[in-house]
């Protein structure tokens, strides 16, 4: 990632933010965020206000120096895995909020079959971050996974730390182009989700390898006997 658009979009799409929902939590319209993360614009005076709503160093973003993350978000993942007790959203005035981990992966490829879905152990999240990220501010129906397998390329590598949201499990309200973890008989697995007019769905790998990691087209019928397990609405990135 040599650019200021590449890290934007890489930053971004950790997030599973799209270029709207970015622009309008820094207060900005969407087409000068577009203007910026195409490269068509090369600065612009949100860029602090960005770097705030993408949770990343402005010195990174803008010149590509040191690490991605902020201070204490940059080894998360590592810690999350490690099951280390750590605080995540910073100081708070409020009671903390337990999420638990569970010790199941989704798959990124064709599957992963989890024997049995134990809670490893719980880490604690500030009522501000759930806020923040528009998630249930009393944590009920979120969990913490991992993912494994490449397909989700640099969107979701191997091995990261997912938050995902099991609220976001009715086929007939989930989002667009949002990532999901599905429950295919018994196999779990990570996938963008494209609804089409025919109401047939298209799970996309973020891989641009489609040899390797081609998009599967599940008609209405046959996707009603997957179990939408939730929405994958943050990951933690490892360095």
């Amino acid at each position: 990632m040599n650019t200021l658009p590449e890290r934007l979009k890489y930053a971004r799409e950790q997030l599973n933010m799209s270029q709207s929902e970015v622009a309008e939590a820094v207060g900005m319209k969407q087409p000068s965020y577009y203007q910026l993360e195409s490269g068509k614009t090369q600065r612009s005076r949100y860029i602090n206000e960005i770097a705030n709503v993408l949770k990343v160093d402005v010195d990174w973003l803008v010149y590509g120096k040191g690490k991605a993350k902020k201070g204490s978000e940059a080894n998360q993942a590592d810690l999350l895995a490690e099951g280390a007790v750590i605080l995540i959203g910073g100081s708070t005035k409020y009671p903390l909020v337990k999420i638990p981990y569970l010790d199941i992966k989704a798959s990124c490829g064709p599957g992963y079959v989890n024997e049995e879905n134990p809670e490893a152990h719980t880490q604690s999240f500030t009522v501000e971050f759930l806020r923040n990220n528009n998630l249930p501010t009393d944590g009920k129906g979120l969990i913490l996974m991992h993912a494994c397998s490449d397909s989700m390329g640099y969107t979701i590598p191997h091995g990261t730390l997912m938050l995902v949201n099991t609220n976001e499990s009715e086929y007939d309200n989930f989002i667009n182009n949002k990532i999901y973890v599905f429950n295919a008989d018994g196999e779990m697995i990570c996938k963008r989700a494209v609804k089409n007019l025919d109401g047939s769905v298209v799970l996309k790998s973020d891989n641009a390898d489609k040899d390797t990691y081609p998009d599967q087209i599940i008609s209405r019928d046959t996707f009603s006997q997957f179990r939408l397990f939730g929405r994958v609405r943050y990951t933690f990135a490892q360095h």
